[in-house]
């Protein structure tokens, strides 16, 4: 491993790859190939996930030259997992094709998929086989939950059962629907409703769930709440990865340059910070 130039200016660190905690999780809407490479060289080694947006994965050739592919593989080499969106896996399921495309996501070069119930629901008996179906194919599985559009508040205990139930059956990672975050934290995570997110946490545990925040707001809530090592995605654009990376570090203007400030203060270490432990052990 590389020393960093600058070795001797201390700065809060991140996990490096392949890490099991902070992650964070990109998507791919259809940039060109040249444009993804360049992001790669800028910040590839943040990204832990790749989503591929479900319509160039329908339009895939089984080409070695197809563009598609050609990203998968670069993401790939950059020590990144890559999945298609959870529209593929719905329509295979309305296709009666899902082992047959978890079969060729492999052969395409995929190393996850993310399967979901967007629009096609499933019971949990069919989560289960859907992800026991995926791993044996050899793919990570990311399962999304929460619903869309809730009605309700967030029922923690049904959320922390099924998800158990999940990993139970080999899920690597949970993500949490952005619409259920939403309901919970508010605009600026000033509403009360957002200790359901703790409590959810310390029931499943904090590595499995993956956050659907997009908000810069929501992403300091976490950052504050749970620490850097908190799981981010799938739904945030490359462009903004490097951004991000400065707030898990607290080196941003979003973040309030907080490891500055407390440094200032004389209230902390090289090693931050202490919210997730304090968090998690509440109760």
């Amino acid at each position: 491993m590389t020393q960093r130039a600058l070795h001797f200016v201390e700065i809060p660190e991140h996990s490096r790859k392949p890490r099991q905690t902070g992650l964070t999780l990109a998507r791919d809407l259809g940039v060109g190939y040249e444009i993804a490479a360049s992001f790669m060289e800028a910040v590839g080694e943040f990204i832990d996930f790749v989503k591929i947006r479900h319509l160039f994965v329908l339009l895939m050739n089984d080409t070695e030259q197809d563009f598609t592919r050609r990203k998968v593989d670069l993401y790939r080499r950059h020590g990144i997992d890559v999945n298609p969106g959870g529209i593929v896996f719905e329509l295979a399921v309305l296709s009666n094709t899902v082992q047959r495309t978890f079969d060729t996501l492999v052969h395409l070069g995929f190393s996850a998929v993310e399967i979901s119930e967007n629009i096609v629901p499933l019971t949990l008996q069919d989560k289960v086989r859907y992800i026991r179906m995926a791993k044996a194919a050899g793919l990570k599985v990311l399962f999304e939950v929460g619903e869309k559009y809730p009605q309700g508040a967030f029922d923690v205990e049904t959320a922390a059962a099924d998800m158990k139930t999940m990993l139970d059956a080999g899920c690597d990672l949970l993500i949490l629907e952005k619409s259920q975050i939403e309901l919970c934290l508010g605009q600026k995570g000033e509403k009360p409703e957002a200790e359901r997110l703790v409590e959810l946490a310390r029931r499943v545990g904090l590595e499995k769930i993956v956050f659907e925040a997009e908000a810069t707001p929501h992403h300091v809530w976490l950052f504050n709440t749970f620490g850097s090592e908190v799981n981010l995605g799938p739904n945030l654009d490359l462009e903004i990865i490097c951004k991000l990376e400065a707030s898990r570090r607290s080196l941003s203007r979003e973040a309030g340059y907080g490891y500055l400030v407390d440094k200032v203060k004389g209230q902390t270490s090289i090693e931050r910070p202490v919210a997730a432990t304090s968090a998690l052990s509440r109760g």
